[in-house]
């Protein structure tokens, strides 16, 4: 998942079901965009949880100094309370707190001028005698 600016993550909202397919395990990793399968079941995720198996929203409390910059967030199940007869895992509900920032997004290039050149602004058709250009009303016979 990829957000528009950044995320001070508080907890993160899931709603399972009391079945098989209801995921054991929840592994969050944050601000990687080369996260595919392999790579969330190589890697140890910013955070890990054990979910219960109910049909109740549960509510997740992330550790704070670990999440008050996000800006991807990915969410890996590994298993579910299947344990392996249940190819398919189900999720009903998700849903985050926190708090959104507007990434701020400063010019790449700056060009300060102490004192302009009129040779570099010069505008084409026009000269520094040359008051409007013979345009808008008047000007030439």
């Amino acid at each position: 998942m990829l957000f528009t600016g950044q995320v001070k993550l508080h907890s993160i909202l899931i709603r399972t079901s009391d079945s098989e397919s209801a995921p054991r395990t929840l592994k969050v990793i944050i601000n990687r965009d080369d996260v595919d399968f392999g790579v969330a079941e190589e890697v140890s995720g910013t955070q890990e949880f054990e979910l219960s198996r109910t049909g109740e929203v549960q509510e997740l409390p992330v550790r704070r100094a670990r999440f008050n910059a996000v800006r991807r967030l990915t969410l890996f199940f590994p298993d579910n309370f299947g344990d392996g007869d249940e190819d398919v895992t189900r999720i009903s509900y998700l849903g985050f707190k926190g708090e959104w920032m507007q990434l701020g997004r400063a010019p790449a290039n700056i060009l300060y001028e102490a004192a302009a050149n009129p040779a570099d602004h010069a505008l084409k058709g026009t000269g520094v005698n040359q008051v409007g250009g013979g345009r808008g009303g008047g000007g030439g016979n």
